[in-house]
């Protein structure tokens, strides 16, 4: 009889990046590492927001939080320090900080967004018509953009204020004319491709004019990519204007300005007022990053 031999059964392969198993793992895990980004985006998202939303709601209830007018001097409290009749403590003029910061916070949130409002429309309409009308028209635009782009931004506030004032309508001012070379040069990139579709060929042909291509076709679908960019320069126009009144070109003091309320507190460092620049300080760093935040999510989600 021949002789029969028992075989053993094969020895299974170790899971390895090449194997059956870990192919059919692969798109498990490359989803869970998407989810857990994806979460991770949308948790730093609604933290900016809701700390944006929170900021703004306290500034606007202002009058009814704090009892002080932000303006009126208290010689008999100079100098204190945060307690609980003065959260923040109060400045050099006894006005007290906390209620300076809320009604800062209403003076920065509006001349950053309406200057920066101002900027992209100027920007978003001057880029769709470089698109449109093209030719001398898209040359004078886009060398003055970057003639306003290669001044210093500091230079150029200075000229303007000294040349016109430090009023709250010279500052907004400043801040649209500076940031509007930006918005017009993401609009013109993104309008190019869009003057090429169809229905703007269509358009041309059904005898619409280039003023009706621009405002019906190309800037309303150029707005998206451009809005995208708009919380991030919130941000940055409020980092200019605190600047600015540091230095001491902006708003003028005593009016509350986050900037202002820094300057002064920095000359009283060196004799332990800490609270003077910190709180201002700290109200200008989360505001900035809460905008951050939005903006990047905002650049994202537009992106897809």
């Amino acid at each position: 009889m021949p002789d029969k031999s028992t075989s053993l059964p094969p020895t299974p392969s170790p899971a390895g990046p090449g194997s059956a198993t870990a192919m059919l793992r692969a798109p498990f895990v490359r989803a869970r590492a998407g989810l857990g980004r994806m979460s991770g985006n949308r948790l730093l998202f609604n933290g900016s927001t809701i700390t944006f939303a929170v900021l703004v709601i306290l500034a606007i209830l202002a009058p009814v939080l704090t009892p002080y007018d932000p303006v009126k001097t208290d010689l008999s409290a100079i100098a204190e320090p945060p307690s609980l009749s003065h959260l923040f403590g109060t400045d050099t003029q006894g006005m007290d900080i906390f209620t300076r910061v809320l009604y800062a916070a209403r003076t920065d949130l509006i001349l950053s967004i309406v200057g920066v409002t101002i900027a992209l429309g100027v920007g978003l309409v001057l880029g769709s018509a470089a698109v449109v009308i093209g030719r001398w028209f898209d040359e004078i635009v886009s060398r003055i953009a970057e003639m306003i782009q290669s001044i210093p931004l500091f230079l150029f506030a200075l000229m303007v204020i000294a040349a016109l004032g430090n009023s709250p309508a010279v500052i907004c001012g400043i801040i649209a004319v500076f940031y509007a070379p930006a918005f017009f040069k993401v609009a013109r990139s993104v309008a190019a491709p869009v003057l090429g579709t169809d229905f703007v060929a269509v358009a041309r042909t059904a005898g619409r004019s280039s003023a009706g291509i621009i405002f019906h076709h190309i800037v309303p679908n150029s707005l998206g990519p451009v809005l995208s960019q708009f919380a991030v320069n919130v941000g940055f126009a409020i980092q200019v204007i605190a600047g600015l009144s540091f230095l001491g070109l902006g708003i003028p003091i005593p009016e509350p300005e986050w900037g202002g309320m820094i300057s002064i507190g920095a000359a009283r460092i060196a004799y332990g007022d800490w609270w003077m620049a910190f709180f201002p300080g700290v109200a200008v760093f989360v505001t900035v990053i809460a905008l951050d935040g939005i903006g990047r999510r905002i650049v994202k989600f537009s992106g897809r």
